[in-house]
């Protein structure tokens, strides 16, 4: 099938193909909804896999692609001027959840999607070590921040994603079942549970605010 569309559209040879219409392909195969894929890519451009993979190196080389169009448009992170390390963050950490919820397939194709070129991370150490962060120890604060705010927003979308299918989302049913009184749950059921509880802003703030004060206890920065 690929020579056949080589042929049609090369007329014999193979065509030529470069970063520009690589990235177009990659950006109509997403959109129309397809997975991403080698096979899916080179058929739009008219090639076959092996010429596409010379010029990719494989999915991964999509993947990074596709992450350098994504990346393009989140914008930059907050600065830290005027601000504590644990505010700076902390707003670190809503700039990146902003980034996953608006923009799905970051999470899809892996963490360093967001930041392929690693130029966020150089930003994220340098400011950590200018707040007196070791080098190693700002390394690690960032990607144990980064790993915790994936965790949280691929809940997040999970529970948005049932709810949008009519299914009461897991949370909701663990909620519903302690309002109700649950004589095998005596501990869950004191808490006396509510809608606020459920709250994906309050909770994405305890639940990092925890990250943070784990940070603190072992990169000891001042």
């Amino acid at each position: 099938m690929h020579k056949r569309l080589e042929t049609v559209r090369g007329r014999g040879r193979t065509p030529l193909i470069n970063r520009s219409l690589i990235e177009a392909a990659v950006q109509k195969v997403l959109s129309s909804g397809d997975e991403l894929t080698m096979q899916g890519v080179a058929v739009d451009l008219g090639v076959n896999v092996t010429t596409l993979y010379r010029h990719t190196g494989g999915l991964e080389g999509l993947r990074r692609i596709y992450a350098h169009q994504i990346g393009d448009k989140v914008g930059p992170e907050p600065l830290p001027e005027s601000k504590l390390w644990r505010e700076w963050l902390h707003e670190l950490a809503n700039f990146y959840r902003s980034a996953f919820l608006q923009n799905p397939d970051l999470l899809k194709y892996a963490q360093a999607a967001l930041d392929p070129g690693f130029e966020r991370l150089e930003r994220a150490t340098k400011t950590l070590v200018e707040y007196g962060f070791e080098p190693r120890e700002a390394v690690r604060a960032h990607a144990f921040l980064v790993n915790n705010i994936v965790g949280y927003v691929h809940q997040e979308l999970q529970t948005m994603q049932e709810s949008s299918e009519g299914i009461t989302p897991t949370y909701s049913r663990l909620s519903n079942l302690l309002q109700s009184g649950s004589d095998a749950l005596p501990t869950l059921t004191g808490l006396n549970l509510d809608d606020n509880d459920l709250d994906r802003d309050a909770n994405f703030h305890f639940f990092i605010a925890y990250a943070i004060d784990g940070i603190a206890v072992h990169a000891s920065p001042p």
